[in-house]
């Protein structure tokens, strides 16, 4: 009787270690899939916006600057210069007046900003449309190309034709 009592022991013991670890191992499984499920949205995201861009706006210029950057002193006396942000902007005339489309990284967000061109640049201006932590738009001739690295660390390359206008080289 006792040697039976030991071996239903053993066998819920052996029952509960590996419902433990199955648990563990799915519960891993489901964060690793929810992870690459976020990086795959985020790509997509920026991907769509890009395109979008080019779409609606590439019948005027498009160009990359380097915006609200500023200079400094420090307590030695020297100029510290902070470069600023890398924004992608579009530029159109719309009834004499110029409007900016920018899409820019700021605080781990794809932005994106619709404003005159008197109003000018600040990086926590625009929607914050996804999170992602690095975006390095490049131009070369009509392909503009943008580097990409998501919350995750995923790093992808996306590259558009302009078709209606053109770089600002």
């Amino acid at each position: 009787m006792r040697i039976q009592n030991v071996f239903i022991f053993l066998l819920l013991a052996i029952f509960a270690i590996c419902a433990i670890f199955l648990t563990a191992l799915t519960a891993q499984v489901y964060r690793d899939t929810v992870q690459a499920s976020e990086d795959n949205n985020a790509a997509r995201v920026v991907d769509t916006v890009l395109r979008g861009a080019v779409r609606n706006e590439d019948a005027g210029m498009v160009s990359i600057r380097e915006e609200g950057g500023s200079e400094t002193v420090d307590e030695d006396g020297a100029v510290v210069t902070d470069r600023g942000t890398t924004v992608l902007v579009f530029a159109n005339d719309y009834d004499g007046e110029i409007y900016l489309r920018r899409l820019f990284c700021a605080d781990g967000w794809l932005r994106e900003s619709f404003t005159a061109e008197e109003y000018g640049f600040s990086p926590d201006m625009g929607d914050a449309l996804v999170e992602i932590t690095s975006f390095e738009p490049e131009l070369r001739g009509n392909l503009l190309t943008a580097k990409v690295v998501t919350k995750g660390g995923k790093e992808q390359k996306i590259s558009v034709h302009l078709w209606a206008g053109g770089a600002d080289e």
